[in-house]
């Protein structure tokens, strides 16, 4: 995991950053896995104090969707944090609880983005790239009768697995498979459905 890092005080700017040869993230910090080899503030063999830093895909500079994104490139920070998640804070049949205490898979996607709109955008590019909510609640809920696990979080963690795996299909490969379906049976009914 990549960080973005500074020499210059929290609170004060950019100045250091601004006047060295690195290339410049979004929040004009610079990436550790891109410094500039004539810079003298950044290389860690030049040994100096770094004032700030925060993970790349943490950056405060990202958009909400961005962020939700980078999150998204593959599942895995998805299924860390389901696995990090204690197996009784899952439920079955609605998203939350009115205590809020314990949460089906969104309610756990949704927590996940920290913030409201983190939690929104994170929600709405998973249903688009990976899974939606039709296919997940079923698996959740333990109504679908290839994932029998136990409890609500393993069945998720199982097709979480298989999803991040290309065991299962995701949203868009499931919308051209339902698509390549209907043409099918157009056709075969003389182009009238």
């Amino acid at each position: 995991m990549s960080h973005h890092m500074g020499r210059s005080w929290p609170g004060e700017g950019t100045p250091m950053e601004d006047d060295c040869p690195c290339p410049k993230t979004a929040c004009g910090l610079v990436e550790d896995t891109n410094l500039h080899p004539d810079c003298d503030q950044h290389p860690f063999h030049r040994a100096k104090t770094f004032r700030q830093t925060h993970r790349a895909d943490q950056c405060p500079a990202l958009s909400d969707d961005a962020w939700a994104d980078l999150q998204l490139t593959t599942l895995d920070p998805v299924i860390a944090y389901m696995e990090a998640t204690a197996e009784d804070a899952w439920q079955v049949d609605t998203v939350r609880s009115a205590d809020g205490t314990t949460n089906c898979f969104f309610g756990h996607l949704f927590n996940m983005g920290g913030t409201d709109a983190r939690g929104n955008a994170l929600w709405e590019r998973f249903e688009g790239a990976w899974a939606s909510t039709y296919r997940i609640y079923p698996i959740n809920d333990g109504e679908n009768p290839d994932y029998p696990h136990p409890t609500p979080k393993q069945r998720v963690l199982a097709f979480l697995g298989d999803l991040n795996a290309g065991a299962v299909l995701t949203t868009p490969q499931q919308m051209e498979e339902d698509y390549a379906y209907y043409l099918a049976q157009e056709q075969e009914m003389g182009g009238v459905i």
